[in-house]
């Protein structure tokens, strides 16, 4: 009873103390984000290495090539910093933590995060229209959007542009689709990934963005339905701190930018050239020219926003339910007194969290993904179950399988098991066989060196006496053996099944797979929205189904056995 109380109490105490930290914004208050001051001349400059982000990536390869655009258009003794990033809510976290002061980036995560941030981001120039383009295989009779009524349309990411674009058609002509579902499956899947699918043959159709439009249609020989030339496809985006104490300089790289962009477009043959040197650079590997030749033409390179394309844009997220509000774009782009009640973003209020969960219990959301999540533990592990077991007990009497089989296990046991998804995906597919390997593969390889070691650590008088008294072969391993290592094994089998729980969760980040969302999805899912209640609340989520499943499955057995041996009173 007492240790019951004492359990509340800390709860209790724990839980004000979070809340304090939400609603006082401790990272403000105690200064620890990386903010620039008024007078600073340093510029960090957030970027991905993509056709579309060319004015990020020519102007770096011109100062590399010794003749910078920005340093003699900015005020004297002024530095750039660029940051390269893979994803659009990467960036703006950077934007809303400090890290960074522009972005060049997506229109979705800059609404997002001037949605989810209290108006701590906004957009101050245009970058990049069109650029994105419907995709199908040569073998797919799809043209219009029924006619993929029933099949599946990968994008880059859930809620980005291209995302919200394809969701956004599919609705204008009358198919329903949603976040999960739909006549249409829209299943989010990295850029890489798709291209790898479409060469294997396991993906139908990808609405993205170039390069890997080109990519698509060069490489895996696709053919291209749809293209959007009006959509805004890249803006260049800052921080409300930013614009209020560094306006100047600001207002100073905005021209600047205009004028590089007013180059490229004057000079498309010494451009795509540059583009070239710099994908080359940033992906350390040999970018194909024709690729750049190719997705050039696709792509208008603006430096004034087109508000009004912008805006249809804000309207189809809302209508596809990716947008939470909307919004007016008047106000994503004013510049004058900014003014923001966002918060960190890193501490969420914990009466917000359990306001998510509240409502993702009430509407069944939680409850199907834990379902969802459960059911291929479960099957995973049960199948590495079966095949752990067998070659342990096989390691444990032949010395050659130790050295080949026994060594091999050893090195995958190592092996991240994220590591198994990208193969995975290239033989399976978005297939629930491609979460379940996985999950096996994370798992036997500790469940077979348990078995091994229980079996060898057996006290070799138990054998000679068990022999003595005549047991032999089945009896031996049955009765004395298999009972004996019994200890060893199910500490095996406990730390499989926590090896399991971590290569699902890493599948589920990684993959999102048609036959159901689970817990792992919901969590990046919730990073990708900038959601941070949604984030730390399926984290909590995570927590308590371990501990119960600790509580419930492996502690009472884990007991047992040790009385049952003699280890434990």
């Amino acid at each position: 009873m007492k240790k019951s109380v004492f359990y509340i109490l800390f709860f209790v105490v724990l839980l004000g103390v979070l809340e304090f930290i939400g609603r006082s914004d401790w990272l403000t208050s105690f200064q620890l984000r990386k903010r620039a001051s008024a007078d600073s001349k340093e510029l960090r400059i957030g970027y991905f290495p993509n056709i579309t982000h060319a004015q990020a990536l020519i102007a770096q390869q011109m100062e590399l090539e010794g003749r910078s655009w920005f340093a003699p258009r900015l005020p004297e003794g002024t530095k750039l910093f660029w940051q390269p990033y893979n994803a659009g809510p990467a960036a703006m976290e950077g934007l809303t933590l400090g890290t960074i002061d522009l972005s060049y980036v997506g229109p979705s995560p800059a609404i997002m995060a001037y949605i989810q941030r209290g108006g701590s981001v906004r957009v101050v120039s245009g970058s990049a229209e069109g650029g994105a383009a419907l995709v199908v295989r040569q073998d797919v009779p799809a043209r219009n959007a029924k006619d993929f009524v029933g099949k599946a349309i990968a994008t880059p990411q859930l809620g980005n542009t291209q995302d919200v674009a394809c969701r956004a058609w599919l609705i204008k002509n009358s198919i329903p689709v949603t976040s999960t579902g739909g006549l249409v499956q829209i299943v989010p899947t990295k850029n890489p990934d798709q291209l790898a699918l479409f060469k294997a043959g396991t993906l139908e159709a990808a609405w993205t963005v170039e390069p890997w439009v080109s990519r698509l249609e060069l490489e895996a020989h696709g053919k291209i339905v749809r293209e959007d030339f009006e959509t805004v496809t890249t803006v260049l985006a800052s921080s409300i701190e930013t614009i209020a104490n560094r306006k100047a300089l600001l207002t100073e790289f905005l021209h600047a930018h205009a004028e590089l962009t007013a180059w490229i477009n004057a000079h498309p043959e010494e451009a795509k050239i540059l583009l070239r040197r710099a994908l080359t650079r940033e992906t350390h590997s040999e970018f194909p020219q024709r690729i750049v030749n190719n997705a050039f033409p696709r792509i208008k390179f603006v430096a004034k926003l087109n508000q009004e394309s912008l805006q249809a844009y804000v309207e189809d997220g809302y209508t596809a339910a990716l947008i939470p509000e909307k919004i007016s774009v008047k106000d994503l782009v004013s510049l004058e007194n900014p003014e923001t009640d966002s918060d960190s973003g890193v501490f969420p209020l914990p009466s917000k969290i359990l306001v998510f969960l509240w409502e993702g219990l009430f509407d069944g959301s939680i409850l199907s993904a834990l379902w969802v999540t459960l059911r291929r533990l479960v099957l995973g592990y049960a199948i590495g179950f079966v095949i752990a077991i067998p070659l342990g007990l096989l390691l444990a009497q032949s010395r050659f399988m130790r050295d080949t089989l026994g060594v091999l296990a050893l090195g995958f046991q190592s092996l991240p098991s994220v590591c198994w998804v990208p193969i995975s995906l290239v033989i399976f597919g978005q297939d629930e066989r491609t979460i379940l390997s996985v999950v096996v593969m994370g798992s036997v390889w500790s469940l077979m060196l348990a078995t091994e070691n229980g079996i060898r650590s057996v006290p070799p008088l138990y054998i000679r006496a068990a022999r003595t008294m005549g047991s032999k072969h089945f009896h031996l391993w049955t009765k004395v053996m298999f009972p004996a290592a019994l200890p060893s094994i199910f500490s095996g089998m406990k730390q499989g099944w926590a090896f399991a729980w971590r290569s699902l969760m890493s599948a589920e980040i990684y993959v999102y797979i048609l036959s159901g969302i689970g817990l792992g999805w919901m969590l990046n899912a919730g990073r990708e929205e900038m959601n941070v209640e949604k984030v730390y609340g399926i984290m909590l989520v995570i927590i308590v189904v371990g501990l119960v499943m600790d509580r419930l499955c492996f502690a009472p057995v884990e007991r047992w056995l040790r009385e049952r041996w003699g280890l434990e009173k």
